[in-house]
């Protein structure tokens, strides 16, 4: 059976940490693998990873220095024995370069999960890369951009983009609920899912909101749904808006359920702070069948087809969110073939199978076995046990 230790910074509920748990749980389900998972502080989100019953060590990062922590890692690794190493952060990919100098085992850097602006020393994460690339065995990105962005060599370098799991909306059944909660009945609802942080552009998004609720009083929601650091500033931002007509849902578990009753799916960016890889909420508007308008960036023009999935926009454009949102709204069978079209871009190009199989080929690779499918009787044995946990 093929060992991976994982390494990353921690598991909250962001794009790359996503992956990392649909790429576990599908390959507990499918795959004869084992994973151990280490992350440096204490935030575990997706906490459906436990159900595998694989291991998560939790290595407080704050609690002592960088010698005292590696040594820590140093010891899970030794007595775990992995076949290979996979670290999805760009601190990660440092504990994993000495991790491969000490165990003489491959390491694979997944940590290119956006297009950085530009290439420079100041941000840390290229910092890193250009340090710890050359040592490295396989280098991943979710987009084709990343790549070229961070510099990291053609030849160990591969794109694999994000997988969606279309079993996570086979069994909605909120949509009334949240439709009550914050009287959306009879309104045509517009969603951003994104945190509250410097990367993102809710400013545009509220101001934008704001224009159609003072042209259309009556017509339109908008919700914001996520949390972070500047949820405040935004909440001020809205005015009188706030709760009437722009709605904050704070940190949310059930995210599908509420882009399920999305009519539209914003996301804008600031592009001066962060550009886009895949994004896991461009991903979800689409696979839920929704028409999507996002900020123009590398790693969205991957996912998005322009004008044909939704519309692909220049950053900081408020007019310009409320002009495109507007034409959806009243043009809704124009909206409704974007969305389907989106829906099956997602089933074609991102696939969780795809996504999964393409690490599990990478992992063949460096350790040159077969990692053989989980049988009929293992899959049972494993229903029973994830039942009892």
């Amino acid at each position: 059976m093929t060992k991976v230790l994982l390494l990353n910074d921690q598991l909250t509920r962001g794009g790359k940490e996503r992956r990392i748990a649909e790429l576990v749980k599908y390959c507990k389900k499918h795959y004869n693998i084992t994973f151990e998972i280490v992350i440096m502080h204490d935030v575990v989100e997706y906490e459906d990873i436990y159900e595998t019953g694989f291991k998560v060590h939790v290595i407080d990062w704050s609690k002592s220095g960088f010698i005292q922590n590696f040594k820590k890692i140093l010891a899970i690794a030794k007595a775990f024995k992995p076949d290979v190493i996979h670290s999805w952060s760009s601190m990660t990919d440092v504990l994993g370069v000495l991790l491969k100098f000490y165990l003489r085992k491959k390491l694979i850097s997944s940590m290119i999960a956006r297009v950085i602006p530009r290439r420079s020393l100041k941000d840390k994460d290229y910092r890193r890369a250009l340090y710890t690339f050359p040592f490295t065995d396989y280098i991943t990105s979710n987009t084709e951009a990343g790549i070229d962005r961070y510099h990291a060599p053609r030849k160990k370098s591969r794109c694999i983009y994000n997988g969606f799991n279309f079993e996570r909306i086979q069994h909605l059944h909120r949509a009334d609920e949240l439709i009550h909660k914050h009287n959306l009945q009879d309104k045509y609802i517009v969603g951003m899912v994104a945190a509250f942080a410097e990367r993102k552009d809710q400013e545009s998004y509220i101001k934008a909101a704001q224009i159609l609720l003072e042209q259309y009083p009556g017509r339109f929601a908008f919700l914001l749904i996520g949390y972070g650091p500047y949820q405040e500033r935004c909440e001020k931002l809205a005015g009188t808006y706030f709760q009437q007509g722009i709605y904050f849902t704070g940190r949310c578990d059930y995210v599908e359920e509420y882009i399920n009753i999305f009519n539209t799916g914003v996301l804008c960016t600031n592009s001066d702070a962060h550009g886009e890889g895949v994004s896991n909420s461009i991903l979800e508007y689409m696979a839920l069948g929704k028409p999507v308008i996002a900020t123009d960036g590398e790693g969205t023009r991957e996912i998005m087809i322009d004008a044909e999935t939704g519309f692909i926009i220049a950053p900081k454009q408020p007019q310009v969110v409320a002009d495109k949102i507007l034409w959806l709204a009243n043009n809704p069978a124009a909206a409704n073939e974007m969305g389907q079209k989106g829906q099956q871009r997602i089933r074609e190009h991102f696939s969780i199978e795809s996504m999964c199989s393409s690490f599990i080929n990478i992992y063949e690779q460096l350790t040159r076995q077969t990692i053989e499918p989980v049988s009929t009787e293992q899959k049972k044995q494993g229903i029973s046990q994830l039942a009892s946990i």
